[in-house]
Order: structure tokens, then C-alpha cells, then sequence
């Protein structure tokens, strides 16, 4: 982590480059530089989605899934992802790898750019709801298809999970 200045950092305190008083400096080589730009430029390449996009991305990629929404679900963003989450669980119990790929890849899409409504709901309301508690063969192959970031996610809940029942006990 970059310790930025504060007011109780005095600059006598930061170290001397080059005889001139450049506190970060040291703590930023080519290679991390390198590294931010292209996390960076990935980024910007991917446009922020709101909770309002999602319905129009499933509406496009997975239709048989807008089909289940609802009237009554329809804006509520945990309920439309909820309904996702049902569709791909009847995928798995079924043993339809493709269909779960393709729903996997689409929510893996959307984690890495969902603003924070779409994040929360994505993260509690799908892969908590789909894979918590869950240890069967069907769900341990369909597992192994979560992104890094989503399976870092997913094990970060189990152990909190785990700590609420350990102290629960």
C-alpha cells in the first residue's frame, strides 16, 4: 500500500531522491508502472454497468432467463439476478454444462464492471445464493467455471460464514 502524506507526516521524514523531495518516487518502479497502466487501460476499456443495463444485457444474451422475470420482480435488481441464479441452478442439477458456462461468463462479465448495486446483488444474491453450502459433484464442476475474482468472492463469504457459525456454537 502507498502511504500518502498526511498532515502529521512532516517532509524531513520522506526520503531524499536525487536531491529533491519526491515522497513517492521510490515505492513505483517501471514494472508496477507498467502493470497500473494496463490494469488502467483494461479498465477504461470496459464500461461501468448499472443495475439498470442488467435486464437489458440478459434480455439480449440469455432471453429464456428474461422470460422467467416477472412483473412483479421486474426492477429489483436481487430479484432479477435471483432469477438468473434459479436458471442456473436448474442447469446444473440437469448436468448442462453449456448452458452454466454461458451463464458464468456473462455474470463474469458484468462482476468485473457492475457498479456497486449490481456488485452486491451479483455477489449475495447469485454466487452466495447458488454455491454456499453446496458440495455435490454437479456443483463442484460448475464451481471450477467461476472466474478468479468470483471464486476469491465466493471463498471470502464461506469463511465469514464459517466464523458466524463457529462463534454461534
Amino acid at each position: 500500500m502507498i502511504p500518502f502524506p498526511s498532515p502529521l507526516l512532516t517532509l524531513a521524514n520522506l526520503p531524499v531522491a536525487d536531491g529533491t523531495m519526491q515522497p513517492f518516487e521510490h515505492l513505483l518502479d517501471f514494472k508496477t508502472f507498467a502493470s497500473l497502466r494496463r490494469m488502467v487501460a483494461h479498465q477504461q476499456s470496459k464500461p461501468l454497468v448499472k443495475r439498470a443495463d442488467f435486464m437489458k444485457i440478459v434480455t439480449l444474451y440469455l432471453p429464456e432467463v428474461a422470460a422467467r422475470i416477472e412483473e412483479s420482480d421486474f426492477g429489483i435488481v436481487h430479484l432479477e439476478v435471483g432469477a438468473l441464479k434459479l436458471a442456473t441452478k436448474e442447469a446444473i442439477a440437469g448436468r448442462d454444462y453449456a448452458t452454466v458456462r454461458r451463464h458464468l461468463l456473462m455474470i463474469a462479465d458484468l462482476f468485473d464492471r457492475a457498479d456497486a448495486e449490481l456488485y452486491d446483488a451479483i455477489r449475495i444474491s447469485y454466487l452466495e445464493g447458488l454455491f454456499l453450502d453446496e458440495t455435490s459433484t454437479a456443483y463442484m464442476e460448475a464451481r471450477s467455471m467461476l472466474s478468479r475474482p468470483m471464486e476469491n468472492i465466493l471463498r471470502q463469504s464461506e469463511l465469514h460464514l464459517e466464523r458466524t457459525r463457529s462463534t454461534a456454537a
